[in-house]
């Protein structure tokens, strides 16, 4: 769920940003792929921190940082950043 959070506030940081640049009357560019997917990732460490430090013990940090990379290595996680990132492309 943090994952798709991630990925959602990503896409409404950068639908602001072009609204905001829409009345301002500047030309919009869209962010790259990389740009965008690197923000995601960043929201998603930070969440992934805030997870992290509510667990005490240390097997259960283990466990979910395990769990957090294999996530962010599948498929559906990918294809998640891909689709924003299309739906976004879209409105520009």
């Amino acid at each position: 769920m943090a994952i798709s959070k991630s990925v959602k506030a990503t896409l409404r940081f950068y639908g602001e940003l072009r609204k905001q640049a829409v009345a301002q009357g500047e030309a919009v560019k869209p962010p790259t792929y990389e740009t965008f997917s690197t923000m995601a990732r960043g929201l998603m460490e930070a969440n992934k921190q805030v997870d992290l430090d509510r667990l005490k013990n240390l097997s259960m940090r283990d466990f979910f940082e395990r769990t957090w990379s294999q996530k962010l290595l599948n498929y559906s996680t990918q294809k998640l950043l891909r689709e924003a990132y299309e739906s976004l492309m879209r409105r520009h």
